[in-house]
């Protein structure tokens, strides 16, 4: 995995996380913690694990981890401003997810959806495991009349991260209701959309595991271990918030799933970086 140039600024704990939360990939540091379990640290995204990670804080209360800086320069920055503290004040971070997410926006207020497509396209490229960019970019080409990069786009808002950005109602609405066309009709999710609640907790028995878990094989039977993984994660986040019982009837065990799933990332590591 790479590290940044100044990773030694910084006083981080002593192994990567193998999920469920934080996620896998999240590397906490102590400096700016708010203490109780909010701290920042390195994130790699699935199959980005030979780039430099993007810098998420932890939100311990909310369960999520949230894109903040764009490398390890820009939080030292920001850290700077700030005294060496947590602070209020803000840095320019251009490039970033949440800057282009904003311009591509503005871009829409004007009426302008080509050039919103630009930006929105642009922040999916700086980090791709958020669902609001990938859902952006998915509604405008909708508006365009591009449908294969609307159905690619929405289904990339379904697989994303969901201990960073769970799928919004929205989201989840456009691609139930999407009709196929002939280059996707036979994707993993596309395949089980209407199979699938998206309501997790509080019930009894709750199927969507079942189809979670019958996606993931096709994902990665399709050679798309990456994804397969990120929803690996989701289903493992979403099963460790359910009550024990509900885990007992579904054999789900923290630690042995971590120890599987710890085994299937070591291997997607040696393919991705070697």
């Amino acid at each position: 995995m790479t590290l940044p140039e100044k990773i030694k600024e910084v006083s981080i704990y002593s192994e990567v996380e193998i999920g469920v939360y934080p996620p896998n990939g999240f590397l906490q540091f102590t400096e700016a913690s708010l203490g109780n379990g909010d701290n920042f640290g390195f994130y790699w995204e699935f199959g980005k694990e030979n780039k430099e990670p993007i810098i998420c804080e932890m939100i311990h209360d909310e369960g999520i981890i949230v894109p903040r800086f764009s490398n390890l320069n820009k939080f030292l920055e920001w850290y700077t401003l700030n005294d060496y503290d947590w602070g209020e004040e803000e840095i320019e971070d251009e490039k970033f997810v949440f800057s282009l997410l904003h311009k591509g926006n503005e871009y829409l207020k004007q009426n302008e959806p080509k050039k919103a497509i630009e930006f929105y396209k642009e922040s999916t490229e700086s980090f791709g495991e958020l669902s609001e960019n990938w859902f952006k970019l998915a509604s405008q080409y909708k508006r365009v009349g591009n449908e294969l990069e609307f159905q690619k786009s929405i289904i990339n808002s379904i697989i994303s991260n969901w201990a960073i950005d769970f799928p919004s109602q929205n989201a989840i609405r456009m691609f139930k209701n999407l009709n196929p066309i002939e280059e996707l009709k036979n994707h993993p999710l596309i395949k089980n959309r209407k199979n699938l609640e998206f309501n997790f907790g509080g019930q009894k028995e709750n199927k969507d595991y079942l189809v979670i878990r019958e996606i993931i094989e096709e994902l990665n039977l399709n050679g798309d271990i990456n994804k397969a993984l990120i929803m690996e994660q989701n289903y493992g986040l979403k099963m460790y918030w359910e009550t024990s019982s509900f885990q007992e009837r579904n054999n789900f065990k923290l630690e042995e799933w971590q120890k599987e799933f710890k085994e299937k990332t070591i291997n997607r590591l040696k393919i991705n970086i070697g």
